[in-house]
């Protein structure tokens, strides 16, 4: 779920009492649950909503009602539900997607035109159309000023460029890990800690770059799921020969 604490928040405790009016929203096709604030109003699981979010106003679908609410910190992330969707918010729904997908290959297109060391990774505009945040990555600074000039006068609309990093990127664009499973960082993680080799060292895992690396082309996140109890554990020293036990 979308519903990351505070930094440093001194909260021990843990309580599932319903607190208000609070439901998980699925925005678009994104794994995590978005935490909302439903006002006075009742919102059953499946029914469309619109979510007033950062960029702009956003579809969504109840995947859960109520949430329960485990920190206080966490109402004041809530986003608040603007109203049930309706069919003028379904038919901008699908403009949406189509000015997603026109926008992220325009962008692609201008910018190998342009000569911008950069890669687009995703477009997203709001419900209205109003504004659109272009996700990128690059190696170091772009000057995207003329890139954004002209998207914005393509599309119409108020262009927001976020430079991220290749394990952003990953869980932007979501996929399957060489577990099996859905990428970590696309569905529940958030916080990324430092990789190091040695944790795969201490794991007695393959150090082939192919095996521990993930989608993004950088170390596993995983290997520091364990990493704290294989620190803790001391390996166990190899006999010698001398101290064999005699038959």
């Amino acid at each position: 779920m979308n519903m990351s604490a505070c930094q440093g928040c001194s909260y021990k405790g843990m309580s599932t009492n319903v607190e208000g009016n609070y439901v998980g929203v699925r925005v678009g096709e994104e794994s995590n649950l978005t935490l909302c604030t439903t006002g006075d109003q009742i919102y059953c699981k499946d029914e469309r909503v619109v979510v007033d979010l950062e960029p702009g106003p956003a579809m969504g679908k109840v995947e859960q009602s109520p949430m329960p609410i485990f920190k206080p910190c966490q109402k004041v992330s809530a986003r608040r539900i603007v109203r049930r969707a309706n069919d003028n918010d379904e038919v901008a729904f699908d403009k949406k997607l189509d000015n997603d997908f026109a926008a992220k290959r325009f962008c692609r297109e201008r910018a190998k035109n342009l000569g911008l060391e950069m890669k687009v990774s995703k477009v997203d505009f709001a419900l209205d159309g109003s504004k659109a945040v272009v996700y990128f990555t690059a190696e170091g600074r772009i000057d995207f000023r003329k890139l954004v000039r002209e998207i914005s006068r393509r599309f119409s609309a108020r262009i927001k460029m976020m430079q991220v990093g290749a394990r952003d990127e990953a869980g932007l664009i979501g996929g399957i890990g060489v577990c099996g499973q859905t990428l970590c960082c696309s569905t529940w993680l958030k916080d990324f800690r430092p990789i190091s080799i040695q944790m795969a060292k201490r794991q007695s895992l393959s150090l082939n770059p192919s095996k521990i690396s993930g989608q993004c082309g950088r170390l596993l996140c995983c290997l520091a799921y364990e990493d704290d109890q294989y620190q803790a554990t001391p390996k166990k020293k190899a006999a010698s020969p001398s101290e064999s036990p005699k038959p």
